[in-house]
């Protein structure tokens, strides 16, 4: 049966997801500690006890436990206000989206490494084809219907994503150097440009560069084929070409434009969204301009947030902020929005991707000064 939600209007909706702003690479802890409260939130809580999972494929749904070493935790001060939800999603930032004036709790780092691992269960729930995990472990999909639909109204699932920002786009910084538009699959190259030529025709963005980023990937044939790609890419055979037909909906206003495609790394997989962004402050040979912008989809924006967080903050040193176009640009005909399954698996590759970043903070956190353990 349904679960039927009579708070979805009324949810608490953070003052600043993580995600918004600009990442700092000198201010970890705030990054870390808005983190965290996401990781803890009410709105993630109620997914994992209402959205069950499956122990085994073809098992039967079972309820996932929200971790009891979770029980009472709540976010870091400042880093949510009680608001309602929005009728539709203007993309306007919440006023308190700055970071929180004053001291942090102590131990934002170690905050974060507690929430991740209490939430290890959570990722257990991976097995291939699972509705949390429609993917089968792959990274952002070809394609495919997904797994069940959640035993949960989807209305009450949205509302819950929504509070945990997958459906807002943010604001892109008029102070922006370099912008990176991320690539993706049939609409998603063009809709995520038509955000920087927007913001370039009506004078609010002046970049000095614009780097079309996908990871090599041959379009498949339903793609190819497709009345999505026909509209701006007509005949495109790869992701490449899809983001080099997006590129030419961008005015003179640009700067210089470059189209990277990033090779696949040995086996058969593309590359990942943290190995892209690597290779582009790595090996791409080019001078990125700090800040920069990314820009992706409303559903990517926690995910690749955090990888780029690694790739770019902790690995690079550079400030970043990541932005998307509006949900409601993806509402081609044909074209669905994105169903409960869509929202439930980004969720999951977010706590993953959290995991990683903790893992990778601890690994560059500044040493201890000696003796300063002893007096503590």
């Amino acid at each position: 049966m349904p679960i039927t939600d009579s708070t979805a209007g009324t949810l608490d909706r953070p003052a600043g997801w993580f995600f918004d702003g600009r990442c700092d690479p000198g201010a970890r802890d705030r990054l870390t500690a808005a983190l965290t409260a996401w990781l803890t939130s009410d709105a993630l809580r109620w997914l994992v006890k209402n959205v069950p999972g499956r122990a085994a494929p073809g098992a039967p749904p079972a309820p996932l436990a929200w971790p009891a070493a979770l029980d009472g935790a709540l976010p870091a001060e400042g880093a949510a206000l009680d608001r309602p939800l929005p009728a539709e999603d203007t993309g306007a930032l919440p006023a308190a989206v700055a970071a929180p004036e004053g001291p942090l709790p102590a131990g934002a780092a170690g905050a974060l490494s507690a929430a991740v691992a209490a939430l290890d269960e959570i990722c257990d729930w991976s097995v291939p084809g699972t509705v949390w995990d429609f993917r089968v472990a792959g990274e952002r999909p070809l394609a495919g219907p997904g797994g069940d639909e959640p035993p949960a109204s989807r209305d009450a699932v949205a509302a819950r994503t929504d509070s945990l920002g997958l459906r807002a786009h943010g604001r892109l910084s008029g102070d922006v150097a370099t912008v990176v538009v991320l690539g993706g699959r049939r609409l998603a190259p063009l809709n995520r440009t038509r955000v920087v030529a927007d913001a370039i025709a009506a004078g609010r963005l002046a970049p000095e560069r614009v780097v079309m980023l996908s990871a090599r990937r041959a379009l498949d044939g339903a793609e190819r084929a497709s009345a999505e790609v026909a509209t701006y890419a007509p005949g495109a055979r790869t992701e490449a070409d899809l983001m080099a037909a997006a590129a030419r909906r961008l005015g003179p206003g640009a700067g210089g434009v470059e189209v990277v495609e990033v090779p696949a790394p040995p086996g058969t997989r593309r590359a990942s969204t943290h190995e892209t962004l690597r290779f582009l402050a790595e090996d791409s040979g080019l001078d990125l301009a700090a800040p920069l912008a990314l820009v992706t989809s409303p559903t990517c924006r926690p995910y690749q947030h955090l990888e780029a967080a690694r790739a770019l903050g902790l690995a690079a040193g550079l400030a970043f902020e990541t932005v998307a176009h509006p949900r409601a640009w993806a509402a081609a005909p044909g074209v669905t929005a994105a169903a409960p399954h869509v929202y439930l698996q980004e969720i999951r590759g977010t706590i993953q991707a959290a995991g990683r970043y903790a893992a990778e903070l601890a690994a560059t956190a500044p040493a201890e000064p000696p003796g300063l353990a002893a007096l503590a």
